[in-house]
């Protein structure tokens, strides 16, 4: 692993300028994952999977646990009154945090009689519908779920609508992960990590998804897959990938990758200005400045 002010970054056009360094927030950890910032009260929630345990930090108070044991949570994101929702991988549940963490609610746990594989990363749009992934992670790693036969036979991506109906929206992945959708909602990028690609659908005002070829795929020296995904405000699209996160033009076209010290999870925007991107990578949680900034993580919040 190397040393945070060792890491040399180049310039990204109108993402990283040139200087920028990272700097490590809290290490520690054995696997982190899923961080989201609070956008009006300024606090960054995060999992470490392997040890069961979700944290919450921001710069006044430092690093405090929020929630243990997790079922082993990884992705996280908020619904549109602010709580946060989790996907577990040892309990195989999409769940919602009230109260502060204190009581937890399964939003979703089977599909179609059976029982999900392990919920990876979730995201929820302006009409307060959850999309997320479920691969079998969580099924065939001890160090990130309970190891167990799956039951459900696909690895897919599911639409979870306000009235409680999960639909599977694409059953052909290999082992799908990270995913986010357009400024406008129009379009739903997914990454397979086995891929290595990030496939696209058009999404139409129903919920329902059209295309899903290869938009990209994440390749280059150094380690990691693809995993956590974010879309800018320009439309440029980040990926967790080889050694570290690559970011995309609007058409997929490569533009640059912000190297990490550690392989990295996931990442997210937040910071004062929304610009800075917090980034897990296994035993550590880093931050770096960005020229740029997203959507707040809140859906509809202006």
């Amino acid at each position: 692993m190397a040393d945070a002010s060792s890491v040399t970054q180049l310039p990204i056009d109108g993402v990283i300028a040139e200087g920028a360094t990272i700097s490590k927030v809290a290490g520690g950890f054995t696997f982190t994952e899923g961080p989201i910032w609070h956008p009006r009260e300024d606090w960054l929630v995060f999992s470490d999977i392997a040890e069961s345990i979700q944290y919450r930090w921001n710069e006044a108070d430092g690093l405090k646990t929020f929630r243990h044991p997790s079922n082993q949570a990884n992705g996280n994101c908020f619904d549109r009154e602010g709580r946060i929702i989790t996907c577990e991988h040892a309990s195989s549940h999409l769940v919602i945090h009230d109260h502060g963490g204190k009581r937890v609610s399964v939003l979703a746990s089977h599909h179609c009689g059976k029982e999900l594989n392990s919920p990876n990363d979730v995201i929820c749009d302006s009409k307060g519908r959850i999309w997320f992934t479920d691969p079998s992670f969580g099924r065939t790693r001890e160090d990130l779920g309970l190891l167990r036969e799956q039951d459900n036979p696909v690895q897919g991506v599911y639409r979870l609508d306000p009235d409680g109906h999960l639909t599977l929206v694409c059953d052909d992945f290999l082992q799908p992960n990270g995913l986010c959708l357009s400024n406008d909602e129009t379009q739903l990028f997914v990454n397979d990590s086995w891929g290595p690609t990030i496939r696209r659908f058009e999404v139409d005002d129903d919920g329902n998804l059209t295309g899903g070829g290869v938009w990209a795929t994440i390749s280059g020296e150094g380690e990691g897959v693809p995993d956590g995904m974010k879309v800018d405000l320009d439309n440029r699209i980040f990926c967790n990938g080889p050694g570290g996160v690559h970011v995309l033009s609007p058409e997929g076209a490569f533009l640059g990758k912000i190297a990490t010290p550690e392989k990295s999870t996931n990442f997210c925007f937040g910071g004062r200005g929304g610009r800075t991107l917090f980034i897990t990578a296994c035993t550590s949680v880093y931050a770096i400045e960005t020229l740029t900034n997203a959507k707040p993580m809140i859906p509809g919040m202006a």
